[in-house]
């Protein structure tokens, strides 16, 4: 069985923040308009490592995993908007002693998915593997114990990164090694209030991805891939849903979405046109052009833009133009 750390955040395993990776020819790309900025700086992107947003369906709370370089201790925490402005985080109710991550608030916010290590069988020892789990609301406005999905989703393997659609549809990664080996993406439909057997969808049979967000009509998936060339250690790619449930050739993002650092963790607001993601990217060079002071290199290693992970936002509205089929 593998070790928590192999699937969790593949592009952060590859990552090379002090340097930039040869970059692969990008030159056909249609890259969409809009430039991605911090995610409430200071406040949610911090100069330690946060990942992973999903907002209930008002887009006035906000969900993401909070996260120690080493991820011996990942959280889910959340944050409410007032007027202009993000409340200072809190831990999650339901988070707080295993490592929780990956949160999704279903279209309806109805059900809070997320991975995570906790036991299942009543003890106190953490699994050696992620498995998917979720919260209910609760008449109250809060959220119900922690529900392990039961039936054919979770296995033997790491199974992170849960999304749906309105209908239900959950869509993960695994590393499950009945397919083919390495991680990829699966879609599970929700039948009489059952998750049905998983499937393996159809793009994702050879190459490593992971970290899949789909919108909430069904119309798109974007997930990360480090197989299917790209800008840096792993970049974020789009698949259009088809009217015949076929899906389009993935299509990088292209710049300035992916970077020569590793973007993952992608993650969709409520209307699926803003894009939340992760990136370990330094903004502006990082060559030093003079010998530094210690206050200097204090302002280097504690900025927001140190190399570990922040998250960004960026208007996706014109996706479709990187629709062939449109």
């Amino acid at each position: 069985m593998r070790h928590l750390a192999v699937i969790f955040f593949i592009a952060v395993l590859i990552s090379i923040p002090w340097a930039t990776p040869a970059q692969s020819d990008l030159s056909n790309q249609t890259a969409l308009s809009a430039r991605p900025h911090l995610f409430a700086p200071g406040i949610i992107s911090t100069p330690d490592s946060e990942a992973n947003a999903s907002f209930t369906p008002d887009g006035k709370t906000v969900f993401f995993a909070r996260l120690n370089p080493g991820w011996s201790r990942i959280t889910i925490v959340l944050s409410h908007r007032k007027v202009d402005t993000w409340t200072r985080p809190e831990v999650a109710g339901f988070s707080g002693v295993w490592k929780d991550t990956d949160p999704h608030v279903s279209a309806d916010g109805n059900r809070l998915f997320f991975a995570s290590n906790r036991p299942i069988d009543g003890s106190n020892t953490p699994k050696k593997d992620y498995d998917l789990w979720f919260v209910e609301r609760t008449s109250t406005g809060g959220w119900g114990e922690p529900k392990h999905i039961t039936g054919p989703v979770n296995s033997a393997a790491n199974e992170a990164a849960p999304s749906t659609s309105a209908d239900g549809t959950l869509y993960f990664e695994s590393s499950r090694p009945t397919d083919h080996a390495g991680t990829h993406l699966y879609r599970s439909h929700l039948i009489n209030g059952e998750y049905a057997a998983p499937e393996l969808l159809p793009f994702s049979k050879q190459s490593n991805d992971a970290n899949p967000v789909v919108a909430s009509d069904d119309s798109f998936i974007i997930f990360l891939s480090r197989d299917r060339g790209g800008m840096g250690g792993a970049d974020l790619f789009v698949s259009f849903h088809r009217a015949d449930d076929s899906w389009s050739v993935p299509k990088n993002l292209g710049t300035p979405i992916n970077s020569g650092y590793s973007e993952s963790a992608p993650g969709l607001s409520p209307d699926n046109h803003i894009l939340y993601f992760t990136s370990d990217r330094i903004d502006g060079p990082i060559e030093r052009n003079h010998r530094v002071n210690y206050q200097e290199l204090e302002g280097e290693l504690h900025a927001i833009q140190n190399g570990l992970l922040n998250i960004y936002e960026v208007d996706i509205g014109d996706i479709r133009r990187l629709d062939d089929g449109h």
